[in-house]
């Protein structure tokens, strides 16, 4: 096998490892009202059915880069897959809430590992001109996770209950864990790779080790306000997500598997809006600009999110949601490394970023749900738009910012 065959076989293998986990942390929303029915639980619990299991992910998000140096790609993939499979096993076997949230946080490991591991795979086996493609289909593992979900978890539900929605999650993982473990591997380094790789450590101890990395961008405000908006962004979008079959039941007296279906939909916009992002971010030197009026965009289209009131919008309003929201992690993942105070420090503001990212998520479904008791999903729409005010704000901020604390050359980000 070549090493371009086997760079392929690299990345399907990571794609599929991620959509995986992509695909077991959404098994709540679309099974949300027989979780509260069944396990006896208020709205705020089954909101943290979908919130916790970003737990993890925010404890996680900066160590993962310390873990990946000391267990290496493979073994980090395997445990973080096996978190999934044992989290969803158990999960399945939850005989109330407790349990069930037990596994939702065991499942949460693999988020945060999986997160670093994927792009991390891809980046050893790719060369940087080829790497592109790789990562383009990458991007889309959360929402064809969502996708997929969405869409097989009420055929599930009807025909077996709840916990076959997490019989199948477990058996994915499985299938994807056993893939990672047999396809993925570190690539083999040139001696002239391992000469450079020495001379790499030994000039990046002391002033730039890890720990210095960490709290030199620790105190970079920029890094921190563009981390805070994509941290309200996701406790909106996510937040949303939770509750939008819900809310397409009870409102609009669409069918279960529908409201499922048409929820989804947000997510399968999200492809072709991620691909379109990535173009027009390579093609335009005015990225925060780009930013703060996809925030606009976004947070005008959700203020009606729970205020829609006819069958026949649902369908466009969730494509065109999708498709134009998911500009705003594209945009952010590629502002990240520029906004630390040089580019050996361009991984902690990535992980930075994944953590407010995923402390959003965290909190969203939750407190929505608290402002949604009752049925009153338009405290549930005024939430959301606050939130997404405040990151339009943080963007501003941010790209004020620029232009007085240049950040690190795009160039220099690519090398």
């Amino acid at each position: 096998m070549n090493s371009k065959t086997k760079a392929w076989a690299v990345t399907l293998a990571v794609f599929l490892a991620s959509i995986a986990v992509a695909a077991n942390r959404f098994k709540p929303p679309p099974v949300m009202q027989a979780l509260i029915a069944d396990l006896n639980v208020d709205m705020v619990t089954g909101g943290w059915f979908m919130g916790v299991a970003s737990l993890a992910g925010v404890a996680l998000a900066i160590p993962t880069a310390f873990i990946l140096t000391r267990l290496g790609l493979r073994l980090t993939g395997i445990i973080a897959l096996s978190c999934t499979v044992a989290g969803s096993v158990l999960g399945a076997l939850a005989g109330n809430a407790a349990m069930l949230l037990a596994g939702r946080i065991i499942e949460g490991f693999s988020i945060g590992l999986m997160a670093v591991v994927a792009p991390t795979a891809i980046s050893m086996w790719c060369e940087p001109r080829e790497r592109g493609m790789p990562m383009g289909l990458w991007a889309t593992w959360v929402p064809a996770g969502n996708v997929i979900m969405f869409n097989v978890a009420h055929p599930l539900l009807n025909a077996f209950g709840w916990q076959a929605v997490w019989w199948f999650g477990a058996l994915l993982a499985f299938v994807a864990l056993v893939t990672f473990a047999l396809v993925v591997r570190e690539p083999q380094r040139t001696a002239a790779q391992v000469q450079a790789h020495r001379q790499q450590t030994a000039s990046e101890r002391g002033a730039h080790s890890a720990l210095g990395a960490f709290f030199r961008v620790l105190l970079n405000l920029p890094a921190w306000l563009l981390a805070l908006s994509f941290g309200l962004f996701g406790f909106a979008v996510i937040g949303y997500n939770t509750w939008a079959p819900a809310f397409l039941t009870e409102t609009l007296s669409i069918p279960p598997a529908a409201a499922s279906f048409y929820a989804s939909l947000m997510f399968l916009a999200a492809i072709p809006g991620n691909l379109a992002a990535g173009w027009a971010v390579d093609r335009t030197p005015r990225r925060h600009p780009l930013l703060t009026a996809t925030f606009v965009v976004t947070g005008a289209m959700l203020a009606w999110s729970f205020g829609l009131r006819t069958v026949w919008i649902v369908a466009p309003y969730m494509l065109v949601m999708g498709f134009f929201s998911n500009w705003i992690p594209t945009i952010t993942f590629t502002l990240a490394p520029e906004k630390v105070p040089s580019i050996e420090f361009a991984g902690m503001g990535l992980a930075i970023t994944i953590t407010c990212g995923n402390l959003g998520s965290l909190t969203g479904p939750p407190i929505l749900a608290a402002a949604l008791e009752g049925g009153n999903w338009t405290a549930g729409s005024v939430l959301i738009v606050l939130a997404m005010a405040a990151g339009t704000l943080a963007t501003l901020a941010v790209w004020w910012l620029a232009r007085y604390r240049p950040s690190v050359p795009a160039a220099a980000v690519e090398a």
